[in-house]
């Protein structure tokens, strides 16, 4: 009778264990996600203030908006999560403009927060 009762204590125990480590998973996948949204929002962000020399149409001077943009991905990995983002003009030393883009990714209830400082050369 001991060793039943100690078995099924065992399994209690190893069934809730595991139950936990499925809900730590979750999360941790939902925190990668948002890491990368957060991420991708920062590289718009960085596109729109010095964009790619194979794209000239883009404008030729720095663009950093003062409100915040909110970009909603619908791409596999990233479905169902948005970056907010925010760029500031911190400082021109010398001509040479200093900002930060901070951009806040947000997946089923998690966010991160990715901030980037960068000039114009």
């Amino acid at each position: 009778m001991f060793v039943i009762t100690l078995m099924a204590l065992l399994a209690a125990a190893i069934n809730l264990l595991v139950g936990q480590n499925a809900e730590v998973f979750e999360e941790e996948i939902s925190l990668t996600r948002a890491y990368y949204a957060a991420e991708s929002g920062a590289g718009f962000a960085i596109n729109s203030l010095f964009p790619p020399e194979e794209f000239p149409t883009y404008g030729v001077n720095a663009e950093c908006a003062a409100g915040p943009r909110v970009y909603e991905f619908t791409v596999e990995g990233l479905n169902a999560c948005t970056a907010s983002v925010t760029c500031s003009t911190d400082a021109t030393v010398s001509g040479v403009d200093y900002y930060t883009v901070r951009s806040t990714g947000t997946c089923d209830d998690v966010s991160r927060t990715v901030q980037v400082r960068t000039s114009s050369e």
